[in-house]
């Protein structure tokens, strides 16, 4: 898409942005400057700084260097009240709009209409409400409650409600990571109105062809720097994708070209999966896995592989489909009866999966404990036998600790992620499903990981291995599918691929 908006005066300019979060930077020297009336697409790897940044404009981050004007006036944020009074409005992933509330309701929450006595004008509110989303192009009856509307729905309810609030420079956090290719001409339709009306919109996302087919222009962010900023004059991709992946020529050349040949396995089916489908997660997903295989689910934020994993171990219900461990059913929405038949699941959130105050011991022997005596007589086991356990998984994985009686939070990001693997692996499961396995770790700690796997692997154990970073899954997987919007859309196995491509498939 390409609009002629060159004379228009700039609606944000931000300069010199720079803010570190302890010892880590997460943006560096930022300038980025949009125009009255662009669409301006922002984009970039996990981690690149896009949050932050927008974060910083929206008022929800103050702490920052460097210097911010709107509408041509220098501003300094306190909050983000301070942020919409200046006319600037977010609409994030997960909506803000009440289910419970109807449509004029949400649209007024705050501001409603009153008379002397302070009572609700209803009658007035609801035909304001009607009025200003016929302005917008959204036709829906305002009495009724968000509850019963499809998402893309509430999702434009949501951005009616900002621009009522008075906002004129909208950011959008992956609006279309949960939309439908018919939902999606729905969205774009209205961001053509709103830029019509003379509004400034930034338009985060992974999905790239998204941001193509909105977008007057592209900003790509790496490492917390700004790489390059593109007018959308018949660029691809492939544009698009080279420069978020390497910050220099030589780097990029040697990250798009280097090439992964992945190699499948012909060994025993463990586990096969067969048409699971949860509406508006994903559809008809079916795959095998095999004994001593890795196999990589790979897709973007909201492309449903995160979820398809939840649902094979119980996390997540599922409207139809089958989950067969060794040809037997696995009960389906009852994590502990999963775990019981052989299945683990280690997710990203190492807070969530491990008791940090707990002592290494602790954690590593708790799933062998529950295994072999059950959750009620667990305590029974001798703290001997406890430590026995723990120190042989220590060894296994190659733990850096003082030792076995040490809390789990004296332990770095990889070493506790270690402690989740060693955790899950006494219990001898027959399919281990790992979530983002190398997220937030150093490369030190990455290396030491991806090693842990594969081992597991040498040893015949099943993997499942489900991460957005392309690096990962090349690192770790013999065979790939790649999912958009719950769906494979692709399997790549006894090929060569590199990471360019793989992003590319998404």
């Amino acid at each position: 898409m390409t609009s002629d908006i060159a004379h228009n005066p700039e609606a944000v300019e931000m300069v010199g942005i720079t803010k570190a979060f302890g010892g880590v930077t997460a943006l560096k020297d930022v300038d980025f400057a949009v125009t009255t009336g662009e669409i301006r697409g922002l984009v970039g790897e996990n981690g690149a700084g896009k949050s932050t940044l927008m974060k910083i404009l929206s008022g929800a981050q103050t702490d920052y260097q460097g210097e911010m004007n709107v509408w041509g006036q220098k501003v300094r944020f306190g909050g983000t009240s301070d942020a919409s009074a200046n006319g600037i409005g977010m609409i994030y992933q997960e909506l803000s709009v009440i289910g419970c509330l109807t449509v004029a309701e949400n649209n007024f929450l705050g501001k409603q209409p009153v008379n002397r006595l302070g009572v609700v004008k209803w009658k007035q509110m609801r035909r304001e409400a009607q009025e200003h989303l016929k302005n917008l192009g959204i036709e829906v009856d305002v009495n009724t409650p968000l509850n019963q509307l499809p998402f893309s729905v509430r999702q434009m309810i949501e951005v009616a409600k900002v621009i009522f609030s008075g906002a004129r420079i909208i950011i959008m956090d992956e609006p279309t990571s949960s939309l439908a290719q018919a939902e999606i001409k729905q969205l774009f339709e209205l961001i053509h109105t709103l830029k019509k009306q003379g509004n400034t919109i930034i338009f985060i996302s992974h999905f790239i062809e998204d941001v193509l087919e909105i977008s007057d222009s592209v900003t790509i962010l790496k490492d917390g720097m700004v790489v390059e900023t593109l007018t959308n004059t018949g660029i691809t991709k492939h544009d698009v994708i080279n420069p978020m992946i390497g910050t220099t020529s030589s780097r990029l050349v040697r990250e798009v070209d280097e090439v992964v040949q992945l190699q499948s396995t012909d060994s025993e089916m463990v586990l096969g999966v067969e048409g699971l489908t949860k509406a508006g997660a994903f559809n008809n997903v079916s795959f095998d896995l095999h004994r001593g295989e890795i196999l990589g689910l790979y897709g973007l934020l909201g492309a449903g592989h995160e979820e398809v994993g939840r649902a094979i171990f119980g996390l997540k219900k599922y409207d139809k489909g089958k989950v067969k461990l060794e040809a037997k059913p696995v009960p389906a929405g009852r994590p502990h009866k999963v775990k019981g038949v052989g299945i683990a699941y280690i997710s990203e959130d190492r807070g969530g999966s491990l008791f940090h105050q707990f002592e290494i011991f602790k954690n590593i022997s708790l799933p062998y404990l529950a295994q072999v005596l059950g959750p009620a007589l667990s305590w029974l086991i001798k703290i001997g036998k406890e430590i026995a356990v723990a120190d042989r998984q220590i060894d296994n994985f190659g733990i850096k600790t003082s030792g076995p009686t040490a809390p789990v939070s004296s332990l770095s990001g990889g070493n506790q992620q270690k402690v989740a693997l060693a955790k899950w692996l006494t219990t001898m499961p027959k399919v281990i499903i790992l979530q983002e396995p190398t997220r937030g770790v150093d490369v030190g700690a990455k290396s030491e990981i991806v090693q842990s796997i594969r081992n597991l692997k040498d040893q015949g154990l099943a993997c499942i291995v489900i991460s957005m970073e392309p690096e990962t899954i090349l690192d770790l997987c013999d065979r790939v599918l790649v999912f958009s919007r719950g769906q494979i859309m692709h399997e790549i196995k006894d090929a060569a691929t590199s990471k360019s491509k793989l992003m590319e498939l998404t």
